[in-house]
């Protein structure tokens, strides 16, 4: 493992809050997702790029997402054909972000529960796993803030129906 260049401490600690302190694990997140990480401006995307190119090595492709928000979305974003991982992701994302009327569209009408979610300036939000299956799904998520505190969450959903398009009917948040 190669360590990363020096890119200055505030970028070098917004990379290790993430769980980034060698090169090569820089190739699991997306240079457009980086610039989003407070505390990594672009000098240091640069010093870091090329540092990648040296070493044979590249950002990840960026992932497709269905909303654009402030701070890094992370993790295996794909969802491999599974519409219901798909309907997890952005319910996630539209959740963190406080987009109501994009949540709205993912859930039931009879849907009210509350996602306690701090009240803090986001840098980074990952995604490490959904699972789903039938008419439930599962989410784990580490929130960092803008401070470099982290957040573990894991979110229990449950879908109105087993069918592909069925939408969020509730959801227990756990958090750590």
């Amino acid at each position: 493992m190669t360590n990363i260049p020096d890119i200055g401490k505030p970028a070098a600690n917004a990379l290790s809050n993430i769980g980034i302190t060698e090169l090569e694990q820089l190739s699991r997140i997306d240079e457009k997702n980086l610039l989003k990480i407070h505390g990594i401006g672009p000098k240091a995307a640069s010093i870091l790029k090329q540092a990648l190119a040296d070493s044979n090595l590249q950002f990840k492709e960026s992932a497709e997402l269905p909303y654009s928000p402030d701070f890094a979305v992370l993790g295996n974003l794909s969802c491999n054909n599974a519409p219901k991982r798909e309907v997890i992701r952005d319910f996630l994302i539209a959740s963190y972000t406080k987009n109501e009327k994009a949540v709205s569209k993912l859930c039931s009408e009879s849907f009210s529960t509350y996602i306690p979610i701090p009240d803090k300036n986001i840098s980074s939000l990952e995604i490490n796993t959904i699972i789903t299956h039938g008419k439930e799904g599962a989410a784990e998520v580490i929130m960092v803030d803008a401070d470099g505190e982290k957040y573990s969450f894991a979110h229990f959903i449950n879908f109105e129906n087993h069918k592909k398009n069925a939408k969020i009917k509730n959801i227990s948040t756990y958090s750590k």
